[in-house]
């Protein structure tokens, strides 16, 4: 497979099922077979952002869940098939550093592909904000 960027919500919204206002994906990199890229503005509209401007850890959690989903929907494409409704099935060795993002962070996740069998797919992934790392974990997701 080829690598492949999307920069723009009409792209994005072709690999995953999620539409805004729950969209937490901005940008996707397809970069390899076991390897993408996603960014994340937070903006003042977002559903997990709180009253102080900060962004909720589920919301870390749900656009790692996405930015996963993007790289389903990319493979799913390239054989021919729908882009489909997943869901988390998993997460596991979660490590959420404070002071959590807020308003005008730009969340950056960087997923690796540890195995995929059938519509099982276990990923390792990091959230890092400015080069500092926010969250670690590993993640099943089933679609």
């Amino acid at each position: 497979m080829s690598s492949l960027a999307c920069h723009s919500t009409r792209d994005i919204a072709s690999l995953i099922p999620q539409r805004p206002p729950i969209m937490m994906v901005e940008s996707f990199t397809y970069e390899d077979a076991q390897h993408c890229h996603s960014e994340l503005t937070i903006g003042e509209d977002n559903i997990f952002v709180d009253p102080n401007g900060r962004l909720a850890e589920e919301g870390i959690l749900e656009h790692i869940a996405q930015t996963a989903a993007a790289y389903i929907g990319y493979c799913r494409k390239l054989a021919g098939e729908e882009v489909n409704m997943g869901y988390i099935g998993d997460i596991k060795r979660c490590v959420i550093s404070a002071p959590m993002p807020v308003v005008g962070d730009v969340l950056c996740t960087n997923i690796q592909i540890m195995s995929q069998v059938g519509n099982i797919t276990m990923i390792s992934a990091e959230t890092t904000v400015a080069g500092r790392t926010v969250v670690t974990c590993r993640m099943k997701l089933a679609n």
